[in-house]
């Protein structure tokens, strides 16, 4: 039997706040063995040799393992009653204290209870397991979530490193990507060999969700190189797992749009089914000041032309989505932004501005909680607004489905004609509250109620 969510205006508030102030964690350290970023820089090898793929691991990893993005992509509270992600973000000045004993978390301000949930990681199923030289398998899997697995195929950021960074991102900003310009592809199919490993662990523990292609941008000097890039980590995994298991995988393509987009059509052929080619930002005279390096690369019309050639070669809104950042823009331009992406068949993920220390925004604030409800539920009402479109994609998803399953071998083999989408339950993201409110009036709707089940992503 399904466990009845009932989401509420304050529940989503509660969350709104808890993205807005953070929280400040009454206890050392988080459990399952995830704890608070250390503030404090390690020391990286002057004598960095890129060619030492071994080496590159294991200092990235130590690396990553202080840094505060990472830490909050994989960490949610899932509160009670409504069953909603919700972030944490530790903030030693946050009015809003969160108590951790064991499972269960208590959100407390000045004594009284606002929530109560359960600490909420992915890593626990395979926390214990190792790949073969001995490493986690977080060492080459960042920025995991419950849905979504990230696989690298560059492990720095061109543009941060140039000083051309999207302004709010410091995903790249350790100190070992700082010094890794130009990775050889003899170290990248080094490094896939160990993604691969990590997959099929997470696999073989019953994992289904999405994998994203990802890294930070290529220096000009190898973005002509980048689908054989693409090739060599998606070859080990589709070796390492069986066809039917690779079915069942989301494989997306989170990166640059490619100059030519007929190169869309060699990512179908490679496993991909579909892309998130993210603009960050609504407002296209924002994003030469937000994101200069993209910018350089290519106009952000050129980016929006790349999204609707991917809903005509993968399919729209579920096979075609773009993350927005939430809180460094007016709401008004985000809200129309939205809209309009929308009507073209692209699905926007709005994820809010947290602050990162490694970024050029570090000292920005992210917006109130007020500035956060309002912004969702303007944003809900674009979704709403083109819901007939979702109900034409979800049917297409479901007849596609089919097919695979029914088609010849042979058949399914050539063109990837599967969706591949995860299934069976509504993914929601701890990073913000819009989807939240779309659920909230979504379960007013006969019989839906008890069909919501929860994925964080």
């Amino acid at each position: 039997m399904v466990e009845k969510r009932n989401i509420t205006k304050e529940d989503i508030f509660i969350k709104a706040r808890m993205l807005s102030e953070g929280v400040k964690v009454l206890k050392d350290g988080i459990s399952y063995g995830t704890t608070l970023p250390e503030v404090r820089e390690i020391e990286v090898p002057d004598n960095l040799d890129v060619n030492n793929a071994e080496m590159l691991l294991e200092e990235l990893y130590k690396s990553r393992s202080l840094d505060l993005t990472n830490v909050a992509l994989g960490n949610a509270v899932v509160l009670d009653g409504c069953k909603i992600p919700a972030p944490i973000f530790p903030r030693d000045d946050s009015h809003l204290d969160l108590t951790v004993d064991g499972d269960n978390v208590v959100v407390t301000e000045q004594g009284e209870v606002l929530a109560t949930g359960s600490f909420y990681t992915p890593h626990r199923p395979w926390d214990d397991e190792r790949l073969s030289n001995g490493m986690p398998v977080e060492s080459v899997l960042p920025g995991m979530s419950s849905a979504i697995v990230n696989i690298l195929f560059t492990l720095s950021c061109n543009n941060y490193n140039t000083g051309k960074g999207c302004r709010y991102c410091g995903l790249f900003s350790n100190p070992v990507s700082r010094k890794i310009n130009n990775l050889p592809i003899s170290s990248l199919v080094h490094w896939a060999k160990y993604q691969a490993e990590a997959v099929k662990i997470l696999t073989d523990h019953g994992w289904r969700g999405i994998l994203a292609l990802s890294g930070g941008a290529l220096p000009p000097s190898q973005r002509p190189e980048y689908l054989e890039r693409l090739e060599a980590v998606i070859t080990p995994i589709r070796e390492a797992l069986d066809e039917k298991t690779f079915s069942e995988l989301n494989v997306i393509y989170n990166h640059y749009p490619p100059e030519d987009l007929s190169d869309m059509y060699k990512w179908k052929e490679l496993g991909i089914n579909g892309t998130s080619i993210d603009i960050e930002v609504a407002d296209e005279a924002n994003f030469p000041r937000i994101c200069p390096g993209k910018h350089a690369y290519k106009p952000q019309k050129y980016w929006k032309e790349a999204q609707v050639a991917s809903t005509e070669v993968f399919g729209p809104l579920l096979h075609t989505t773009t993350n927005l950042v939430m809180g460094i823009e007016p709401m008004s331009a985000l809200v129309e932004g939205i809209d309009e992406r929308l009507s073209k068949g692209v699905l926007p993920i709005p994820l809010t501005f947290i602050p990162d220390p490694g970024s050029a925004m570090a000292d920005a604030s992210t917006p109130n909680a007020e500035w956060l409800v309002e912004a969702a539920e303007k944003i809900a009402d674009c979704y709403v607004r083109h819901s007939a479109k979702f109900i034409k994609a979800f049917a297409a998803e479901i007849v596609t489905n089919l097919y695979y399953r029914r088609a010849p071998k042979f058949l399914t083999r050539k063109g990837n004609p599967r969706a591949g989408m995860a299934r069976g339950s509504a993914q929601l993201t701890h990073l913000s509250a819009v989807f939240d409110e779309v659920v909230r009036r979504a379960q007013k709707l006969p019989g839906v109620a008890a069909r919501l089940k929860i994925r964080v992503a």
